[in-house]
């Protein structure tokens, strides 16, 4: 977050504080559940009209979702905690104390657990898919997932994901993009030793694959690879060979409209044969407007990171993508006839957004393909 935005952010929570605290003044009568509604109904009004233009003022949508979660955990608690203070007992009914505690205790017990513990909470996904028998290969072939890294710098959580990756024993690795993010390229070429070093241990029999994120500066992540095990593939596939089966596995440039993209992956979604295909995109719209009749196997994207906050029965209210949302919230789907496994990622959103996960763990997953 620059510095305009830090100002942008203290002005906009001062004054919020301020008008809550003047609205729920006790003077001309006691703070009642009624005024308490008006009074939040009131700031939420505001937040429509502030946060578009907090959105158009900086240029940037996370800065507005980053003014929404302090105005959850922080302001609207810290009016909270001032009206009781100044209210007194007898200054507040009975039922508007219960919603001021509440106010003022819940949200930063929450927030501290979605900034503090669940952005580090690694858990473990794995899923299986069975293949056709005429394009399973002859014994179940492991895939490993690490997507969205997407951090300024190397920690043990990256390292654990790392670690955790390998243990699954898989006999492929992929990478569906967002490295490093890190602006402008002279603080990125500062930390490509330590994510070089992040990458060095990852091996697998059948190789580590890459495919462009949105973050990923493309003049400059090949560095990154060199003296690694990593490749790179940017509109691009790669045969291999496994339990008796020919395998592709294609790499999509991240620019899932662009013309080359485009041409790129409806080539790669034409069958030859009997081999098995596995395209790797960093965003599952890489999916959408797709012939009807599907080739691949398996698409295996990133970019979403499971919307990073998940409301029960419902899913992620955003997920910045074109595919159903159901589909941006993670995990094994099928769209328009094509299995897609879209994984939640393992790191977050940088920059002016706030680091956020809720009900979204970052994960670690490993795909299973065999036969029936």
């Amino acid at each position: 977050m620059n510095t305009q935005q830090q100002l942008y952010l203290a002005a906009s929570s001062a004054l919020d504080v301020a008008l809550a605290v003047w609205m729920l003044r006790p003077s001309g009568g006691k703070v009642t559940l009624p005024r308490c509604a008006a009074v939040s109904v009131a700031s939420v009004l505001f937040a429509v009209v502030k946060l578009p233009l907090a959105a158009l003022v900086t240029t940037s949508l996370f800065f507005a979702i980053s003014l929404a979660y302090v105005d959850i955990v922080v302001v609207a608690p810290l009016a909270a905690s001032i009206v009781l203070a100044r209210a007194g007992s007898a200054g507040v009914t009975r039922a508007a104390k219960l919603l001021l505690w509440s106010m003022a205790l819940v949200p930063p017990l929450v927030g501290v657990y979605a900034s503090f513990i669940e952005p580090f909470r690694l858990v473990e996904e794995r899923v299986e898919i069975v293949l056709p028998a005429d394009r399973a290969p002859s014994e179940p072939l492991r895939i490993a997932v690490l997507a969205d890294i997407q951090s300024r710098k190397v920690d043990e959580h990256l390292r654990d994901a790392v670690r955790r990756a390998l243990a699954f024993e898989p006999h492929l690795i992929v990478l569906p993009g967002d490295l490093i993010q890190e602006h402008p390229d002279e603080n990125y070429l500062r930390v490509i030793d330590e994510f070089r070093a992040l990458l060095a241990p990852l091996e697998a029999p059948l190789g580590v694959y890459f495919s462009l994120g949105n973050t990923d500066a493309p003049h400059l992540v090949g560095r990154v690879f060199e003296g690694t095990n990593v490749q790179l593939l940017e509109n691009q596939s790669v045969e291999l060979a496994f339990g008796g089966r020919r395998v592709l596995v294609g790499g999509a440039g991240f620019r899932p409209f662009a013309p080359r993209t485009r041409e790129f992956v409806e080539r790669f979604d034409e069958r030859e044969d009997d081999e098995l295909r596995i395209l790797v995109a960093h965003y599952p719209d890489i999916a959408l407007e797709l012939d009807d009749e599907p080739a691949l196997d398996l698409i295996i994207a990133g970019h979403t990171h499971g919307g990073q906050v998940q409301l029960p029965s419902f899913g992620a209210p955003l997920t910045l993508s074109g595919v159903p949302r159901a589909v941006g919230s993670g995990g094994l789907h099928e769209l328009d006839g094509r299995r897609i496994y879209v994984s939640r990622g393992v790191g977050c959103e940088r920059g002016a957004a706030p680091r956020l996960r809720f009900l979204c763990p970052p994960e670690v997953s490993l795909i299973t393909l065999r036969g029936p």
